[in-house]
This record gives structure tokens, C-alpha cells and sequence, in this order.
């Protein structure tokens, strides 16, 4: 939950930044975190194999590192600033902690289950991923907004009161993706192996009997 709060928030103030204060359009924007996918992808590739050796808590500790760093060096961007210096190397380091981030999780989350119980655990995921979405964004918002309100009353510039206030929001990401680190400290280390039975064999689904043949 908390560390979909910082990643969704990340996204959401950085598109503000590009329209609002470098000028760039809808369609350049977007196009901005294609790179982001790729890291994303490549990340959850490797993390997947790190799993069977080391288990799903360090990847979830180191992902939420990487992320939070990424994050931290996007919290710096100028009000001048371009897109390859200020913000890609941000964005990539926040990729790879953001794709170890949600394999490791989701596969933690699923380890270990019974069958009857998968549609829960999987509901429970997708439920505290949308409640920190919600939570983050209006955290992070109004943090954003009281410094942003507080230098226009001080008669900033416009461009420099928005950067101030994205800056403000994203180190607030940064320290929640270290909140999540810590918190995973303490998570199971799981390496996504099935639910097993008392006698040690894995868990197979409820079969119904087939019917006696008729006399």
C-alpha cells in the first residue's frame, strides 16, 4: 500500500511537470515513460529468477531502495530542466525498483495459499494497491499544493512555485519507498513455493468423485 502510494503519486506529478512547466503535450508525455515499461519489464524478468536463491524480501527491500533513489533524484528536477538530463535517469532507476517491487509482492502475496483461497489473497493485493493509490495522491497533493499556494502568495514566479511544490511531493515518495523497505524487513521470505499438506505433498484442488456405474 505504501509504496503504491509513492509510485502512482510519482506519475501523476511528473505529467504535471512536463504540460505544466516544460510545456510538452499529451502525446510527448506519455511517450515519456515508454522507457519507464521497458525498465519495468526487464526488472520483473530478472527479479523472477532471484526468487528460487533468494527469496521475495530482498528483492522487495533492494526494489524499494532503488525505487526510493530514483525517486529522490527526480525530486531535484529544475524548473529549466530537460527531459535526458533531469528526468530519465530518474525515471530508469525507479523502473528497475518499481518492477522488482511488484513481482516480488504479488508472488509473496500468492506463496503459499490454498487453492480456495487465491481469489482472497489476490483481492487483498489489488485492494491495498488501490487504497494507497487513493491515500497517496491526496497526501502527496496537498503537500504539493501548500507549498506551491504559499510561494505564489509570495509572489513567485508561477513555473518556480509549481517546481517547489513537485518537489515537496516527490520526496515525500522517496521517504514512503523507504517506509516500504523498512516494512518489508519484516516480511516473510517466501520463494513462491505451493501450499503443501501436513504430509509434505502439495495441495491438489477438491476432485469430485466420479459416479458409480449403474447396476
Amino acid at each position: 500500500m505504501i509504496a503504491f502510494a509513492a509510485f502512482v503519486s510519482v506519475f501523476y506529478f511528473l505529467t504535471l511537470y512536463m504540460q505544466n512547466v516544460l510545456g510538452f503535450s499529451p502525446v510527448r508525455s506519455g511517450s515519456a515513460y515508454l522507457p519507464v515499461t521497458a525498465g519495468i519489464v526487464v526488472a520483473a524478468g530478472v527479479s523472477s529468477q532471484l526468487f528460487a536463491r533468494i527469496g521475495t524480501r530482498p528483492v522487495i527491500v533492494a526494489g524499494a531502495l532503488i525505487a526510493a533513489a530514483g525517486v529522490w533524484y527526480l525530486s531535484r528536477i529544475p524548473v529549466h530542466g530537460t527531459y535526458p538530463e533531469g528526468l530519465l535517469p530518474g525515471l530508469v532507476i525507479m523502473a528497475i525498483g518499481i518492477g522488482a517491487v511488484l513481482v516480488a509482492v504479488t508472488t509473496a502475496a500468492n506463496a503459499g495459499v490454498a487453492p480456495d483461497q487465491a481469489g482472497l489473497a489476490a483481492g487483498l493485493l489489488n485492494a491495498s494497491q488501490q487504497l494507497g493509490t487513493a491515500l497517496g495522491l491526496a497526501i502527496f497533493s496537498a503537500i504539493a499544493t501548500a507549498r506551491t499556494s504559499a510561494l505564489l502568495a509570495a509572489h513567485a514566479p508561477r513555473d518556480a512555485a509549481l517546481t517547489a511544490g513537485f518537489h515537496r511531493a516527490l520526496l515525500a515518495c522517496a521517504f514512503f519507498l523507504l517506509a516500504a523497505a523498512v516494512i518489508a524487513l519484516r516480511a516473510t521470505n517466501s520463494r513462491g513455493e505451493p501450499v503443501t499438506e501436513p504430509s509434505g505433498t502439495p495441495a491438489a484442488r477438491e476432485q469430485v468423485p466420479a459416479p458409480e456405474p449403474a447396476d
